[in-house]
Order: C-alpha cells, then sequence, then structure tokens
C-alpha cells in the first residue's frame, strides 16, 4: 500500500503543480505582450518627432503654470506661519528727532509690560535697507547722508536735525502677551498705548498687512487650484486630440485587426502606452522648466518676499536650492500628475475613435 500512496501523492503533486505552471506562463506572457505594445507606442512617438515635441510643450507648460504658483504659495505660507509666532510695532517718531529723545522714548516704552523688546533703526539704517532691497546706487543713497542741524524749541533745548533723509526714526517693538491674550490682541493694545507718547508720529502693527498678506496667498492658492484644473481639462483635449489623429491614421490596421478577433481593449493597448509616456515626458519637461524658472527669478522672488519676512526665512522657499532639495516630492507629483492625465485622455479618445472604426 505504500507505494501505491506514494505513487499517489506524486500524481496529485504533478497535478496541482500543473495549474501554477500554466498561471506562470500566462504571467510572462502578458508581461511580454506589454513591453512589445510599449515598445511599438514609443516607436510611433519617434516616428512623429515633430508633432511628440510640441504636445510634450504642451504638457510641460500646462503643468509647470499651477506648480509655480504652488510653490510660490508655499513660500508665502511658511513666511506667515513664521511671522505669526511674532508680533512686531513698527513706531515711528518724528522726522528729525535728536538721538536723546530717541533714547528717551525708548526707555519709556522699555518700561511698560507689554513691552518684550526694542530695536532703533536709525534713518542711515532704513535708508541703507532701502537701498539695498531697492538696488539703489551708493552716490544717490549718500546724498542723502548729509544733515542740516538747527535748534530745538524742546526744553531741554537740545540739538534737533533737519535731515535730508526722509525715513524717520523707527523703534520695532515685539509685544509680550498675558494670559489667554494672543500675540495679536497684545500688539493692537500695545500699539494704543504708544500712540499717546510724546515724538511717536504713526504705530503699524505688523497684523494688519500679515491679515492682507494672507488673503493675497488665499488667492494665489485657489488661483492655483483653478488654473490647475483648466489646465487638466486642456491637457485631456490636447492628448486626446492627438491619440485620436493616431487612431484615425491606423484606421484601416484597426479594421484588418477586429476582422480577425482582436478586442477593443487589446487594440487600445498602445495607444494606452502612447499617452502615459507623453503624460510622464510631460511631466519630466515641467519640472526641469521649473528648476530653469526658478533659477532665473528665485532670487528676485526671494527679495520680494524678503521685504514681508525678512528674518521669517520664507524667501528661501522659492530658492533654486529648497526645489532641488524637494526634488524627488515635486518631480514625483509632476509625473504622477501628468502620467494619470495622459492615460485617461487616451483611454477616452482611444475607446471613442476605435469602437468607429467597424470592419
Amino acid at each position: 500500500m505504500a507505494p501505491k500512496q506514494t505513487l499517489t501523492q506524486q500524481a496529485v503533486q504533478r497535478m496541482s503543480t500543473k495549474p501554477s505552471a500554466t498561471a506562470s506562463l500566462k504571467r510572462v506572457s502578458r508581461l511580454a505582450e506589454h513591453r512589445r505594445e510599449s515598445a511599438r507606442a514609443l516607436s510611433r512617438l519617434r516616428s512623429a518627432p515633430a508633432a511628440t515635441l510640441i504636445t510634450l510643450l504642451v504638457i510641460g507648460i500646462a503643468l509647470l503654470l499651477p506648480a509655480l504658483l504652488i510653490q510660490l504659495q508655499r513660500a508665502m505660507s511658511a513666511g506667515i506661519v513664521a511671522l505669526e509666532s511674532e508680533a512686531n510695532i513698527s513706531v515711528y517718531l518724528d522726522l528729525g528727532v535728536s538721538e536723546i529723545d530717541t533714547k528717551r522714548v525708548s526707555e519709556q516704552l522699555l518700561q511698560l509690560d507689554e513691552v518684550d523688546s526694542l530695536e532703533i533703526i536709525t534713518p542711515a539704517q532704513a535708508l541703507a535697507q532701502l537701498g539695498e532691497t531697492a538696488g539703489l546706487d551708493s552716490e544717490f543713497l549718500a546724498s542723502f547722508d548729509s544733515e542740516v542741524s538747527i535748534r530745538s524749541q524742546s526744553e531741554e533745548d537740545n540739538t534737533r536735525f533737519s535731515p535730508r533723509n526722509p525715513l524717520p526714526t523707527t523703534l520695532v517693538v515685539s509685544a509680550r502677551a498675558s494670559g489667554d491674550e494672543t500675540l495679536a490682541e497684545a500688539a493692537e493694545r500695545l500699539a494704543n498705548q504708544i500712540r499717546g507718547v510724546e515724538r511717536v508720529e504713526s504705530v503699524t502693527v505688523e497684523g494688519a498687512w500679515l491679515a492682507r498678506l494672507q488673503a493675497l496667498t488665499q488667492i494665489i492658492r485657489r488661483t492655483a487650484q483653478l488654473l490647475g484644473l483648466l489646465m487638466a481639462v486642456g491637457l485631456l483635449t490636447a492628448i486626446g486630440n492627438t491619440i485620436r489623429l493616431s487612431v484615425e491614421q491606423r484606421r484601416d490596421e484597426i479594421r484588418v485587426s477586429k476582422l480577425i478577433g482582436a478586442s477593443d481593449g487589446y487594440i487600445a493597448r498602445p495607444f494606452l502606452y502612447s499617452g502615459l509616456f507623453l503624460g510622464v515626458g510631460g511631466g519630466l519637461l515641467a519640472w526641469l522648466l521649473q528648476l530653469v524658472v526658478v533659477g532665473l527669478v528665485g532670487h528676485e522672488v526671494g527679495q520680494f518676499l524678503a521685504l514681508y519676512a525678512a528674518e521669517a526665512g520664507s524667501s528661501g522657499a522659492f530658492a533654486l536650492s529648497e526645489t532641488l532639495q524637494r526634488a524627488g516630492q515635486e518631480l514625483g507629483l509632476l509625473l504622477g500628475a501628468g502620467a494619470l492625465l495622459g492615460w485617461l485622455a487616451a483611454l477616452v479618445a482611444s475607446r471613442r475613435a476605435i469602437a468607429a472604426c467597424e470592419p
């Protein structure tokens, strides 16, 4: 009995391994078919280089615009998040105020419990910062350095200056919150106290323009979303037309394939690969164009952002180095978006066009 059981077990084992081997052969055959169809799709794209290049440029530019807006919105949001942890107040003193009066006002403000720190920016320092930011000529800035001294009518009879420099002395005051009070509320309350101090011309709370900057950031984000949606529709149309023309050029070949029993899905396979390759190539081109654009204008955009958040680090979010650090994520998103749009466009266009090619 033992030998019969062994032979039976061997027979059962051979029967059980036969379906597995058949399934493996089917998988290998399917993979070989997909490789052949993908090679055919690449060959068709290479056979029409001008049309392929134009389609890639259209896809790349369409993906580039929303990507740049999203990067700009990310850079501005980074600055806003950093600034929300601060509550600075800009106190502008009377034009030509003396150093003694400036020191007296500073000491008076430092005695307030709500003041955390204070920084004095002289007119010369403010002018230098303005010249560096705006790129003004040094000789032009030197014309504002000279000052004409006149007598002040104050009770201390201090020497008061009437400068050619039109910028006032500025005190940058950082507020300190107490209890459940937010920094923005503390800054607004402190600003109301400072407005009544002698020699203070005007007071500006950064929260006011920060709210405007937040609104601008939201506009950029919504614009990027809307532009991305419109570009997606445009890409579906452009890639779909390219695939439809490719199907029309092979109408006779498709009819013959249907006569010998080929299904619509089998016939559409190379066209799906064409749409996929176009989308991936357009995504790669969009990423390369993004690097070029950021490299060309990243410094200027960084300077613009630094006007709002010089110490917040937001300007670096639009720099080329930051873009390269996020290269994997940016490239993956662009490639994924391009591949998805290309495949969907090819799927819809090829099915309709192939269905119309009846033998």
